[in-house]
């Protein structure tokens, strides 16, 4: 997936001005995907280039203007394109995390400590990511047309990552006690 089609997936649901796409995509997508503030106002210019999304200056006499984002048909064409050619992409061959597990012989207790930060982090990420998306997937099941169809996606995703990231949680625990019991020999 490409930042373009999250941003045109979330203009699905309203029009939005460029901090509030940063904001939903931080509730939402960000389970999953990274975007900064500065690649989601970069692609924004992208898709308004294209005729994919088009925006309009809202002149506010007690808050400075702002751009509200809308997109297009064609916008919602490439939209729909894109999800109809949907390809699985379960290879992810870039996770410097596990380069250093792979290398971790040479020096175990820095591998334990890593092993250890990882299942930690992945806990906190549960934690605040997963209500923050069930929050935001509520409230934009009130707001957004077909919010209450779109809200079962929303979630279908989180559990996959929830489920993810408890694998991961797991996989860790079972490196960390084979590396202590490996000590204890």
């Amino acid at each position: 997936m490409t930042l373009q089609y999250g941003l045109l997936g979330l203009l699905t649901y309203q029009d939005a001005t460029g901090y509030d796409l940063s904001k939903l995509f931080r509730g939402s997508l960000n389970f999953f995907w990274h975007a900064q503030n500065s690649q989601i106002y970069r692609e924004l210019g992208r898709l308004e280039e294209r005729g994919l999304v088009v925006s309009r200056n809202v002149i506010q006499s007690d808050r400075p203007n702002k751009k509200v984002y809308s997109i297009t048909d064609l916008g919602r064409k490439e939209f729909s394109d894109w999800l109809s050619e949907a390809k699985v992409e379960i290879e992810n061959p870039h996770i410097a995390m596990l380069m250093r597990v792979f290398f971790g012989s040479d020096d175990p207790e820095a591998t334990i400590k890593l092993l250890r930060d990882f299942r930690d982090q992945t806990r906190v990420s549960i934690g605040v990511k997963r209500p923050q998306a069930q929050k935001n997937a509520a409230a934009y099941a009130h707001i957004a047309k077909g919010g209450e169809e779109k809200s079962k996606y929303w979630l279908m995703t989180m559990d996959f990552v929830t489920m993810q990231k408890l694998a991961m949680i797991e996989w860790a625990e079972n490196c960390i006690s084979q590396l202590k019991k490996e000590e204890l020999k």
